[in-house]
């Protein structure tokens, strides 16, 4: 690595690889790249994180949306591999941890008139719409060109160019479907239907059937349920949370006791100030809540979920009693709530909308609005999940003000299909996604 770059520092660093940011020498094909780092010795790799597997899916997983690496480098000692990748300056996690990306303004919370749509809540929308749009394409290219499911969806492997390109990252778990014995044969940990593992996925972005020691599973659906709570987070509150304190993915906030289920009806506040803390707070930072509970354990996440999507029943999950697990825990009833006053950043202007999200399998046709994307995604029952190609097909995408995309989108040769009939901003109060998304995000996080 010292022949190829000039300087270097640690973007990530896990128990099982290594991420850093290289300033090549000389600039070419790109001043900065990113290396992902890890080891290729089992005994030193943490299962079922696979960075050979990962090589050769990402290679197969051509699109814009989707990360690419320029080379791939195996150390001298063959202890480890490196895969250079171009550098991405900006994460989801990044724009959902800013108190700007909401359609309410911080100082009065709420819009006196939700009838009223705001300049500021078009620009939310917006970026949101953009942003969404670009991850389904990402994951239905994947599902149904290269028939590889991610199975570790979440704000921070979603990264953000500088024109507002999203390119999804960290394939170190993802699974293909009819890989052949010879394809497999240097993988680190070799997965085949009936020894999957049910260990993928972070913690609230868990589908709930991996909770319950699943070793044969739709993978495909794992992605979906994660896309819907990853969606919902552009909608939770933003918490102001200290520099001292512990991350929390814990929400609700009030109580996870069985007997606290009515708080989740009652709605929250866009913006979430504990008592000691005040907006502007130099010791202080904004976090976004997430809509389960990823802390706990299973046993937690499952009752976070439980709570919120309703306890598995014949006619809301009829595969349930076909896990593993399925009798091993005992949870107390609960009914499905509705999601709307747990998502208090929703743009005002979908709420006229109708529709029964208390009901856990929803009926009818799309609703113009991304809580119904939400709502379709968080389905039990893997086999009825929305899937991104369908989702693509949301009104909501169709409704007013357009798409804006990247202005070096390849628009003609990935996204035809997805765009024909739409309308296609170039720019959005005179200014491209790129200095849109420049504008919440002032300065670089990664």
């Amino acid at each position: 690595m010292n022949d190829f770059c000039a300087n270097a520092d640690i973007i990530s660093e896990g128990p099982f690889s290594t991420v850093t940011r290289v300033e090549t020498d000389p600039p070419e094909p790109t001043r900065w790249m990113a290396v992902k780092s890890s080891s290729i010795c089992r005994e030193f790799a943490r299962k079922p994180h696979d960075i050979v597997k990962e090589a050769r899916l990402i290679a197969l997983a051509s699109h814009p949306n989707v990360i690419s690496f320029i080379k791939q480098e195996v150390t001298e000692d063959s202890q480890s591999l490196s895969l250079w990748m171009p550098y991405v300056p900006y994460s989801l996690y990044d724009l959902l941890s800013t108190s700007t990306f909401s359609p309410h303004p911080l100082v009065s919370f709420r819009c006196t008139n939700s009838s009223a749509v705001t300049p500021r809540e078009q620009r939310f929308v917006v970026l949101a719409k953009s942003i969404i749009f670009q991850i389904l394409c990402a994951v239905d290219h994947l599902h149904e060109t290269a028939k590889v499911a991610h199975r570790d969806i979440k704000p921070s492997n979603i990264l953000l160019s500088a024109t507002g390109c999203i390119k999804l990252v960290d394939f170190g778990t993802a699974w293909k479907i009819d890989e052949s014995e010879s394809t497999r044969e240097g993988d680190l940990w070799p997965e085949h239907d009936g020894t999957m593992f049910f260990e993928v996925s972070t913690g609230p972005y868990r589908a709930p059937e991996l909770l319950f020691g699943p070793r044969s599973y739709d993978a495909f659906a794992i992605d979906c349920w994660s896309l819907g709570v990853t969606f919902s987070e552009f909608f939770t509150p933003l918490r102001l949370r200290s520099d001292e304190e512990e991350e929390m993915d814990a929400f609700p906030t009030n109580s996870d006791s069985e007997s606290d289920t009515d708080e989740l009806t009652k709605a929250l506040e866009p913006f979430i100030v504990p008592k000691g803390l005040r907006a502007g707070d130099p010791t202080a930072k904004w976090l976004r809540d997430n809509l389960f509970n990823g802390q706990r354990g299973e046993i937690g996440l499952a009752w976070s979920i439980f709570k919120i999507r309703g306890s598995p029943k014949d006619t809301n999950w009829p595969s349930f009693m076909q896990l593993p697990d399925a009798n091993k825990l005992s949870f107390a009833n609960a009914d499905a709530v509705d999601l709307t006053p747990l998502l208090p950043n929703l743009p005002p202007s979908t709420l006229h909308v109708s529709f029964d999200t208390k009901t856990h399998m929803p009926l009818g046709e799309m609703s113009p609005t991304p809580l119904d994307l939400i709502h379709r995604f968080l389905i039990y029952e893997p086999s009825i999940r929305l899937r991104p190609r369908d989702a693509l097909h949301n009104p909501w995408f169709e409704a007013e003000l357009g798409l804006l995309l990247p202005d070096d989108y390849p628009v003609a040769s990935t996204q035809a299909a997805q765009l024909e009939g739409r309308k296609v901003l170039e720019k959005w109060e005179s200014k491209t996604l790129g200095e849109l998304l420049k504008s919440n995000l002032p300065n670089q996080k990664r």
